[in-house]
């Protein structure tokens, strides 16, 4: 009588029934340690939604995205924990995990000093990169049996097809465009916008005056002027004021933020910017602040 044996690392788990239950054992514990990190993001975000102005760039991380984000975090999150289509839940998963490590390298490698991932709570994109990436292992080293949680063929050609027709007509608007704000703007109709809409000025004592470049980016077929802008006390927009945008040009305009003294903690100002078109006659936007306690405070 002759005996077999399988090289299928599944097969060969399945054949030792205590090692089986240790392997789910450990696949669940996993899906529900990184569905309530997901849950507990998504809950941060929304805790910090009116009492934190989040550090954005561009469309990333703008209050819609948010919501999305937000939403996507919770629906994954609660299907992971109660698991829900394991095998499946697991491919969105992976994916979602390596899409917020690609942004937030790329948020890392552009300066920004707050990902905004976990509402109040600040911490950098470096940090968020590093969750994102540990998630990330642990869901590699708990991949679930497909053969005991099989995900059917046509569920897989939609997703994959679905993939790569949104990213190759992505690639076509952008490489047509020139960026994919540009796209988000011609899609919305949009004039003009200014990015970042949120300017993180990052944390620096009390008394001092720091500064960031925002980028006003005019779509329209016609030049856009900048006519004038926020400035009083601690805050100077107009510096670089008056100027003239050419149709489909951007140009780059100097904020000043003086952090005030006795104000230690989280500052949030509205800035305006003002505009020659009678449709948008201003630009709207946040720049937020850590302000520490300078050397010379009196101690609390």
């Amino acid at each position: 009588m002759s005996t077999t044996f399988s090289s299928d690392p599944e097969i060969q788990r399945s054949s030792d029934p205590a090692i089986q239950r240790s392997s789910d054992l450990w696949r669940r514990f996993v899906s529900i340690g990184v569905g309530s990190v997901l849950i507990a993001a998504a809950a941060l975000k929304l805790a910090g939604w009116n009492v934190s102005a989040f550090a954005q760039y561009g469309w990333l991380l703008t209050p819609s995205v948010q919501i999305a984000a937000v939403g996507w975090e919770l629906l994954l999150g609660t299907s992971l924990i109660l698991g829900i289509h394991r095998s499946l839940t697991w491919i969105f998963a992976v994916v979602t995990f390596a899409v917020f490590a690609g942004i937030s390298s790329y948020l890392a490698i552009i300066g920004q000093a707050n990902c905004g991932c976990f509402g109040t709570i600040e911490a950098s994109p470096w940090t968020a990169f590093g969750v994102d990436v540990g998630a990330l292992v642990l869901l590699g080293v708990s991949r679930p049996s497909f053969s005991q949680y099989p995900v059917e063929r046509s569920v897989l050609l939609g997703i994959a097809t679905f993939t790569a027709t949104t990213a190759v007509l992505l690639t076509f608007l952008i490489y047509s465009f020139g960026s994919l704000d540009t796209v988000l703007a011609k899609l919305r109709g949009q004039p003009f916008e200014a990015s970042p809409s949120v300017l993180d000025f990052g944390s620096d004592v009390a008394g001092t005056t720091v500064q960031r470049t925002l980028t006003v980016k005019n779509y329209k077929n016609t030049p856009l002027r900048l006519v004038g802008g926020t400035s009083d006390c601690s805050c100077l927009v107009t510096q670089d004021l008056p100027i003239t945008i050419p149709e489909n040009s951007e140009a780059e305009v100097t904020i000043k933020l003086r952090l005030p003294a006795g104000k230690e903690g989280e500052l949030a100002r509205l800035v305006e910017i003002f505009t020659d078109d009678p449709a948008a006659p201003k630009i709207s936007l946040r720049t937020v602040a850590r302000v520490l306690a300078s050397a010379d405070s009196p101690p609390r």
